[in-house]
């Protein structure tokens, strides 16, 4: 095992450096080196623990590891410059990223094992930069993380020690749990490596490559928080823990804060307040879809009856939409020889729509694609496309060719 793991509180160690091979540069990233230690304390990514960041030093070069990989039993460190053989290093650990991580990862630990007495099984987890999940086989009710939350946070109080105990000899490894083994990367050397199981009290017993805490009470608490629906039953239940907890209930109050702010209401009067302006908003809408309906039956008669005199209308409402064009469209209906009809709606980078009614599509819509250059469309009978963006002075100009048919 790696010092790392023997010691996951050591934040300095000497060693030296037994291989440093170049990785190549790509067409996205620049040449980098993997630097390989006698021993290393840290952690390289794996179990769904991120990578340990830190630094080798020699002499008076201060060389940054952004990143450490296992490769087998091997942990390759990727550094910007190289190192030579044989150098002796200090390694310095980022401790505030390690011991984040420990208490994320600790307290996944605990969660995963909270959930098992409920027979929800931890299908897969993961440590993100602000938030950690576990996959479960079925969904849970706010209810029941609750329950889970509450109790989660009861066993840390009670201050369990976190011990790990190493299988390394055959004997040890064929009788050990078959569901124990089932948890091991298959990448992972077991015949020349071991098999490390993280125990929590008598409450969890788990194999795992990890860095991991001292007791239960150093994860501080843990804070269960939304779930999200996955593939099948699946769903991903998102979690704080430690010093994330007090982060976010930080960053949820300089939130609520400014939502105070904005609705001129008190915390508690959050909700109805957004009821209120939820239904506002439903009312205006539907006013509005009224009086747009009404404006499109309005100005699909004044087309229909320029039509009468006219070769071509052409009718362009910025404000308007897909629907409005299709209302005036059903109301022009079929369109005698000779005539077309360009309509055309949105503005700026919000884009819009353009429809041609008539029997000269092909001749119409090529012309309308020079002027208009952000747009895509077909079809029979009818020429629709869609706008992208309209570029400055493009109505103006699809206007005056209008015009001119």
């Amino acid at each position: 095992m790696l010092t790392c793991q023997n010691e996951p509180y050591l934040k300095a160690f000497t060693t030296r450096v037994t291989g440093c091979q170049e990785v190549p540069k790509t067409k996205k990233t620049p040449a980098k080196y993997e630097v390989e230690l006698e021993d290393t304390i840290l952690f390289p990514e794996g179990g769904g623990q991120p990578a340990d960041q830190g630094t080798l030093t020699y002499e008076e070069t201060a060389v940054p590891v952004n990143y450490v990989k296992r490769d087998g039993l091997i942990a390759k460190h990727e550094t910007d410059s190289p190192i030579t053989v044989g150098t002796s290093v200090n390694v310095d650990l980022d401790w505030a990223r390690r011991f984040d991580h420990m208490q994320q990862h600790t307290g996944q630990h605990l969660v995963s094992a909270i959930f098992d007495t409920r027979k929800l099984e931890t299908l897969a987890w993961n440590m993100g930069e602000k938030f950690c999940y576990v996959e479960l086989p079925k969904r849970v009710t706010r209810e029941e993380m609750d329950a889970v939350q509450d109790e989660v946070n009861r066993v840390i109080q009670q201050d369990l020690k976190i011990t790990t105990t190493v299988i390394t000899n055959e004997e040890e490894k064929a009788a050990a749990d078959p569901s124990v083994i089932e948890k091991i990367p298959d990448d992972y050397d077991v015949n020349n490596g071991v098999i490390r199981v993280v125990n929590i009290g008598d409450i969890d017993h788990n194999p795992c490559c990890g860095t991991h805490l001292n007791s239960t009470r150093e994860i501080g608490s843990v804070a269960l928080l939304h779930t999200q629906a996955m593939r099948g039953t699946n769903c991903r239940v998102f979690f704080v823990c430690g010093d994330r907890v007090h982060k976010y209930t930080s960053e949820a109050h300089r939130t609520i804060k400014m939502v105070n702010s904005q609705l001129s209401c008190l915390t508690e009067d959050i909700e109805n307040k957004l009821v209120a302006l939820n239904q506002n908003l439903k009312d205006t809408s539907n006013r509005e879809k009224m009086w747009m309906a009404e404006v499109a039956t309005f100005t699909a008669h004044k087309a229909k009856q320029d039509l009468e005199t006219k070769n071509v209308v052409f009718v362009y409402k910025p404000e308007a939409s897909l629907e409005f064009l299709n209302v005036i469209a059903k109301e022009i209906g079929d369109l005698a020889e000779g005539k077309t009809a360009i309509l055309a709606c949105g503005q700026g980078a919000a884009g819009g729509a353009i429809m041609i009614i008539g029997d000269k599509l092909d001749e119409v819509s090529a012309k309308v694609k020079d002027i208009v250059v952000h747009v895509k469309g077909g079809g029979k009978g009818r020429w629709q496309g869609k706008v992208t963006k309209w570029d400055m002075g493009a109505a103006e100009a699809l206007e005056t060719y209008a015009m001119s048919i």
